[in-house]
């Protein structure tokens, strides 16, 4: 059996790698009927065990099909997650121009509101039916695993540590960081 693995950038065996693996699986149980067929002529004393052959190359195919239905599922999940960080931006745009209308007093505005509104409900549900979701990171402790820091600012002594702005949202996917948010955390001011 072939023991070359051809992986591509995502760390995942392509379809040349497993295409070629089956063909020497294939090849190899050719080889072990054809032997089968040879020993026939030989008296019953001198005959290998063909069972025993077949049940590991057996064996070795439903391993080898079980491998290639995990890899299959790893890479659909892959391009999941590729296009849900392409339409990030987009979902995250939408919803800082929803905050802004809303804290507008404007009468005119309320048609364009509903549209903003309608438009980031249907977004939101095809993100949560991939188990895409926006984390709140607003006045919590900074967590170095799903946030970056790009400043500090001096704050209160009850801010210290605390998230005080987030310049760009963070999402989570299937409780793994899909983008990490980039926060603002506040510093007490050290006393002397």
């Amino acid at each position: 059996m072939s023991k070359h693995k051809h992986k591509n950038q995502t760390g995942y065996e392509t379809t040349e790698g497993l295409a070629e693996e089956q063909a020497a699986m294939q090849d190899q149980a050719e080889e072990v009927c054809e032997q089968a067929r040879e020993s026939e002529e030989k008296p019953a004393a001198e005959q290998p065990n063909y069972r025993e052959q077949y049940v590991r190359l057996y064996a070795e195919f439903e391993n080898f099909r079980k491998r290639t239905e995990r890899e299959k599922a790893g890479l659909i999940a892959y391009g999941k997650q590729d296009f849900a960080k392409k339409m990030l931006p987009m979902y995250e745009v939408l919803l800082r121009q929803q905050k802004t209308l809303q804290d507008s007093k404007a009468q005119d505005l309320k048609s364009l509101q509903e549209g903003m509104r309608m438009i980031l409900t249907e977004l939101g549900k095809a993100f949560q039916s991939e188990g895409i979701q926006k984390m709140d990171v607003l006045n919590k402790p900074y967590d170095p695993a799903t946030q970056e820091v790009i400043a500090t600012i001096p704050a209160p002594a009850d801010k210290d540590g605390l998230v005080i702005d987030e310049v760009k949202m963070g999402f989570m996917m299937n409780g793994q960081v899909l983008r990490p948010a980039n926060v603002v955390v506040g510093q007490a001011k050290e006393e002397n």
